[in-house]
């Protein structure tokens, strides 16, 4: 695996975490942000393609493509809907990508199972103490207006069910 696959997927997960963490600070989730994660998807599968080790990664960009459009599709629905955020349905774009159409059902199901980690976090008191931190306060701020941050769900459930065609391929 070349340095520049690791680079790439670390620059990524950053920028996936970066972006959960400022959509729970602020709501938003930058444009910019959207187009890091794409060039970064863009490079990694060039550089697995140009490579020949598809089969290691288990990279297939048509049905990479194909996971993007279909997870940005629903949420342009959803937001249309008023039920997710237009940065969140844009994150879903580049969380295709690097999901990919085998982890399309993992991805969901640990979506549903954060969605509900995250349900009992904004309805069950804080933990003491907690109430004063920065994080507390923001949970607290999340309760009053019910605007919910997707792209810490999103990106949680991406990190958890694309281990397995990361991870362990980087790891042996």
């Amino acid at each position: 695996m070349t340095a520049i696959v690791v680079i790439t997927l670390l620059v990524s997960a950053a920028t996936f975490s970066r972006a959960a963490w400022v959509d729970f600070m602020t709501w938003k989730i930058p444009n910019r942000t959207i187009l890091v994660l794409v060039a970064c998807y863009v490079i990694f599968a060039g550089v697995v393609l140009a490579s020949g080790e598809t089969l290691r990664f288990g990279v297939d960009v048509v049905w990479s493509l194909a996971t993007a459009f279909l997870l940005m599709a629903i949420g342009f629905v959803l937001w249309q809907l008023k039920l997710l955020g237009a940065g969140d349905a844009k994150l879903m774009f580049p969380i295709g990508l690097f999901l990919g159409w085998t982890a399309l059902l993992p991805f969901a199901i640990w979506l549903a199972a954060l969605a509900v980690v995250a349900l009992l976090a904004l309805k069950l008191p804080l933990p003491a103490g907690l109430g004063a931190t920065i994080p507390g306060m923001r949970l607290n701020e999340i309760r009053r207006t019910g605007k919910v941050p997707y792209a810490v769900i999103l990106v949680g459930a991406l990190f958890v069910s694309a281990w397995d065609r990361y991870a362990t391929a980087a790891l042996g």
